[in-house]
């Protein structure tokens, strides 16, 4: 019989993504509630997770964005953890002023070393902000009290921006939010080879709805119940796309949009999730299965 010989690299990576499965399938504890603020920064993103004396921010819109004034509302004492998806500035931009204006203990972005001056400003800022500066890459867990997110991309960087987006999978008791950054659909399938993606509640979804993301094949492993979009009213790139609407509409998503409801905030106790919008839209609470 001939033997098969399964290189000694592999079967670590098996276990390692094995390892990782198992522990994010085991539902964490969920001690009160929690707000996922999907901030209204106009072409871009910025999202916070409040939890108390615990927030995570992911992403801070461009540089005239003013999310460090809205952070005042909800930052008690230092800012735990930053997390930038990638270098595009109306992702990073509106850090620097986050940085300047906040003691943040964490930081973490994809690593690529862009020579964008926003880029540059912005680890210019990491570097005098004295936090500790971590580099994420696929099954690392980014944790901080009760929160934990897991990194499900990149796997490698490159000179493709976007699809170095550090996309995030959150769970609070039974009710699972997905972050995306601008990851397109090229990300989205080396993402589902790894079989890390979990079934979901919450997308956020990728590259402001546009068609390069939200492939049929990823929506159709996320199932997601709610879907935020987040970019300006009359951008000149045209989003959110028909095409992802459509893609979204098809697997049963309630969408909502930053351009159309301004603010969208997610409040939930790990069982339960109440959507309340800035603007008219409506609002509703949802049980998820145990």
């Amino acid at each position: 019989m001939k033997k098969i010989v399964i290189p000694l690299f592999l079967l670590l990576v098996a276990f390692a993504i094995a390892f990782y499965a198992v522990n994010y399938a085991k539902e964490p504890p969920a001690a009160g509630e929690i707000s996922v603020h999907f901030i209204d920064v106009g072409q871009g993103d910025a999202i916070l997770i409040d939890a108390g004396t615990t927030e995570i921010l992911i992403d801070g819109g461009d540089k005239s964005s003013g999310i460090a004034d809205y952070l005042d509302s909800y930052v008690d004492g230092n800012l735990e953890i930053v997390i930038a998806t990638h270098a595009h500035a109306d992702h990073i931009g509106g850090l620097v002023s986050v940085l300047e204006r906040f003691q943040v203990e964490q930081i973490w972005y994809d690593g690529y070393q862009h020579n964008s001056k926003t880029f540059i400003d912005f680890i210019a800022a990491c570097e005098a902000e004295g936090a500790e500066i971590h580099i994420a890459r696929r099954g690392d867990v980014i944790s901080i009290a009760e929160l934990s997110l897991l990194v499900l991309n990149p796997d490698s960087t490159s000179s493709d921006l976007n699809n170095n987006s550090v996309v995030l999978a959150f769970r609070y008791g039974t009710v699972d939010f997905m972050f995306t950054g601008d990851a397109e659909q090229k990300s989205e399938a080396s993402m589902l080879s790894s079989f890390l993606v979990p079934d979901i509640e919450i997308l956020k979804v990728g590259h402001h709805a546009s068609r390069t993301a939200s492939s049929a094949e990823f929506l159709s492993v996320l199932t997601p119940e709610v879907a935020i979009y987040m970019c300006e009213t009359g951008n000149s790139y045209g989003h959110p796309h028909r095409e992802t609407l459509d893609a979204l509409a098809a697997i049963g998503a309630q969408v909502y949009g930053t351009d159309t409801c301004g603010t969208i905030v997610i409040t939930t106790n790990g069982k339960t999730y109440q959507i309340k919008t800035e603007k008219p839209y409506g609002s509703m609470t949802v049980t998820t299965a145990s």
